[in-house]
C-alpha cells in the first residue's frame, strides 16, 4: 500500500541568533549603509532561508534584510 509522505522541507543556511559576516555593503531599514565585512546577528529567517534579518551593533546600528547570498557564517 501507498503512504502519501510530505517532502522533506529545506532548511535555512543560518539560524536565527547566527552570527554572520556581509559579504556586500547593504543598507538598513533606515537606510543607512552597511560596510561588507561587518558583523552582525540573524534575528528572522525569510522564506526557506533565501532572506535574513539581520540585526547590527557595529560600525552601524540598526537591522537589515539580507539575501542569502550576501552573507558567510562566523
Amino acid at each position: 500500500m501507498h503512504t502519501l509522505r510530505k517532502a522533506p522541507m529545506a532548511s535555512p543556511l543560518f539560524r536565527e541568533l547566527s552570527v554572520v559576516v556581509l559579504l556586500n555593503e547593504v543598507e538598513t531599514d533606515d537606510g543607512i549603509a552597511v560596510p561588507a565585512g561587518s558583523r552582525g546577528t540573524i534575528v528572522d529567517v525569510y522564506g526557506d532561508g533565501t532572506s535574513y534579518e539581520v540585526e547590527f551593533a557595529k560600525p552601524v546600528v540598526g537591522n537589515a534584510t539580507v539575501r542569502a547570498q550576501a552573507l558567510r557564517a562566523l
